[in-house]
Parts: C-alpha cells; sequence; structure tokens
C-alpha cells in the first residue's frame, strides 16, 4: 500500500488509488452497452471492451503495481461485493424499463444501451471511489487511535 509521511512521530497515512483509476473501472463496466449501442456502424467501437481491458491489465502491473495489495482490498471488500450485485441489478431493472417504456418504434429505444452504459459508469465510478473513501477512513482512523495510544 502507498503510503504518505504526514510527520517524523506520526505514523503513515494510507493513500488511495488515484481517482482516474475510478474512471477506468467505470469505463471497462461501461464499455460493453456502448460497444453493443454504436458497434454495428463503427466497427472499431466494438473493440471497446478489449481495449480497455488491455489497459487496465497493463496498468495493473505497471503504473498500479505498488498499489495492487490495496486494490484488492478495496474490490474484495463487503461494500465492493454489494456494489456489483447492485448495479447487475440496475442494469437488469433499467433494460426492463427501457424495453417496457420506450416503445421499438420509438427514438429513444435506440439509445437503450448508451443509456445503461452512462448510468453504469457513474454508478461503477462513483460506488468505488465511495467504498475507497470509507476503507481509507477506517484505516486512517484505527492508525490515529494507535498513534494516540502510544504516546
Amino acid at each position: 500500500m502507498a503510503t504518505t509521511h504526514v510527520g517524523p512521530t506520526q505514523t503513515p497515512q494510507v493513500e488511495g488509488l488515484p481517482v482516474w483509476y475510478f474512471g477506468l473501472a467505470g469505463a471497462l463496466v461501461a464499455s460493453y452497452d456502448i460497444s453493443q449501442q454504436f458497434g454495428s456502424t463503427h466497427p472499431v467501437v466494438a473493440a471497446l471492451p478489449l481495449v480497455l481491458a488491455v489497459a487496465h491489465i497493463a496498468l495493473w502491473f505497471t503504473v498500479l503495481s505498488r498499489r495492487r495489495e490495496f486494490i484488492r482490498a478495496v474490490w474484495r471488500s463487503k461494500q465492493a461485493r454489494l456494489l456489483a450485485v447492485l448495479l447487475s441489478a440496475v442494469r437488469l431493472g433499467l433494460q426492463l424499463l427501457l424495453t417496457k417504456v420506450l416503445d421499438e418504434s420509438t427514438a429513444l429505444h435506440s439509445y437503450a444501451h448508451l443509456v445503461m452504459g452512462l448510468v453504469l459508469l457513474v454508478l461503477t465510478s462513483v460506488g468505488a471511489w465511495f467504498d475507497q473513501w470509507l476503507i481509507l477512513r477506517t484505516l486512517n482512523r484505527t492508525e490515529d487511535k494507535t498513534e494516540a495510544r502510544s504516546r
């Protein structure tokens, strides 16, 4: 885990993942729906999920290698599992809602995958960031209490 030293007598604070990581994770989740939306007219967009997965893996082994342990902790937490279940439920609910509300003849029906992709992008990014925030708050609070006791 990456840490920041805050002073000679204080314990280091645990640093979180960079904000762009959550945007990338959200884009990876949304890429399937976006590629479904535009893949037939733009074949390059059909490869978007694969390109983002390769970029994610490359970053995992290079830039994020020092923070791998923390990434695993964030994604294996109870909140992350709940987020995955909620994202699946939201996607299914959106798909059912858009299918029921929007008739095949309406122009909005053709944007159903785009709407689902954008909603999942936002929910994944914000949800994962919030999960990290909760973990960091707990870790840093625990370290602060331990430091206060040792004084």
